[in-house]
Formats: structure tokens, C-alpha cells, sequence
């Protein structure tokens, strides 16, 4: 499965304008070697992988079982931790939505990925409202207060005023998920990285796990986005 997706994504950049093989960090192998390698892998998948060039329902390896994602980014994050974190592999409540606690509902609560032992969630901070949520806001009070004062404000300070609350959230999200995780007998010890945008996930995942990713966050954004295209809604 990590070959298929590496591959499907490795394609998608070989079609793309001005790709460039130079432009993604070297691997621990020499570079004649991987030349070698990857023309017979390129070969070996495309015979493989029929017409569609990247599904959400990932089958897991021994599993007669798919990997439901629940939304486009979580599928992109799967695909490009598969395609460049050596050894990673996407199995459900193994290393994707890893089990860590019930809501008071009984509903499983779930980080996204599991890398390298570090849990890793992927939440861009949602500031919409929605008929059941308001959004990353704790109630609906907080949600009109931030509105009003937001609505309120000129636009050179409207900015100010959006990244200050998205800085907020993002701790508050940060704060619920590590509060679960320390009473959990398995994770209480276990880092957590959360994530808001695609150049985070760049930074803090990719670049520390990773081997042969884009060298630059430009390309890894771009190749971020010819997925976001690429995946169905």
C-alpha cells in the first residue's frame, strides 16, 4: 500500500509542470541507485493501479478492511506521510485514528496519525459556524463574541484581531487533546503535534520524519494542493 501511494503521488509531480527530481531532499542512497530503483518501482505500480490516480479508501495491508477517511486534507496527510516517512503504513487504530479516550456519549475520540510514536493530529483551526458546532469555539456566546468584535473592528486590524484568535483556539485544541492523552495509561508520555495549515505540516512532520520530500515548502504545498484536486470530495 505505501508503494501504490507513493507511487500515485510521485506521478502526479512527474506530470506536473516543471517538475523536478532535484528539487526533493536525497535519500540515504546513493543517487545512481535510486535512479535505478525508482524506474522499476515507477514500471512495477503503474501496471498495477488502474485509471484513478489516487482513491480515499486505502486497503490496508493483510485487511480485508478500507481506511475511511473523514476529510480531503486527512486523506492528503496519509498519502504524503506514506509517500516520503520511511516505513509508515496506514492502519486503522494502529497508526490512523488512534483511539485515545470517549466523549461523555460514548463516542470513541481519536488523534489522526501515529508517527514514529509521536501522535500527530491535522486541525485546521475552524472559525465557521455550523447547525451543531460553532466551530473551535467552546459555545455560542463565544463564537457571536468573537464575531461582534471581529465585524467591529477596521480592516488593517481585522487581521491582527483573526490571528490572535486562531493562535487562541489552536492552544485551547491543543490543551483538550494533551488533557485527555494524560490520563490515558498508554499515551500520557506521548508527544503531540497539532498542525493548523499544510506549511505546518511541512515543518513539523515531514521535515522531522521524512526522507526525500520537496526541498523547498513551496513544492510541498504545491504537491499538497495537485492532491486536494486530485481526491474526491
Amino acid at each position: 500500500m505505501k508503494e501504490d501511494s507513493a507511487a500515485n503521488s510521485r506521478d502526479l509531480l512527474l506530470e506536473s509542470p516543471g517538475s523536478n527530481l532535484d528539487e526533493f531532499v536525497d535519500d540515504v542512497e546513493p543517487s545512481t541507485h535510486r535512479r535505478r530503483r525508482n524506474k522499476r518501482h515507477h514500471n512495477h505500480s503503474r501496471n498495477q493501479r488502474d485509471s484513478s490516480e489516487i482513491t480515499i479508501d486505502i486497503s490496508i495491508a493483510n485487511s480485508e478492511d478500507t481506511v475511511k477517511f473523514c476529510s480531503r486534507s486527512e486523506a492528503i496527510c496519509a498519502s504524503l506521510l506514506q509517500q516520503f516517512v520511511p516505513h509508515f503504513d496506514v492502519q486503522q487504530g494502529v497508526t490512523f485514528q488512534v483511539p485515545i479516550g470517549a466523549d461523555r456519549n460514548g463516542n470513541t475520540i481519536a488523534v489522526d496519525f501515529l508517527v514514529d510514536g509521536v501522535l500527530f493530529e491535522y486541525h485546521p483551526v475552524r472559525f465557521f459556524q455550523s447547525r451543531k458546532r460553532f466551530g473551535d469555539f467552546s459555545s455560542r456566546e463565544e463564537y457571536r463574541s468573537y464575531a461582534k468584535v471581529f465585524h467591529s473592528l477596521k480592516a488593517e486590524k481585522r487581521a491582527f484581531f483573526h490571528e490572535a484568535m486562531r493562535s487562541r483556539l489552536t492552544l485551547n485544541y491543543y490543551n483538550r487533546r494533551r488533557a485527555i492523552l494524560d490520563q490515558h495509561p498508554l499515551f500520557r508520555r506521548t508527544e503531540l503535534i497539532v498542525a493548523t495549515s499544510p506549511e505546518e505540516f511541512y515543518e513539523r512532520i515531514i521535515k522531522r520524519f521524512g526522507k526525500g520530500y520537496p526541498k523547498t515548502v513551496e513544492r510541498f504545498l504545491k504537491m499538497f494542493e495537485e492532491l486536494m484536486q486530485t481526491l474526491p470530495g
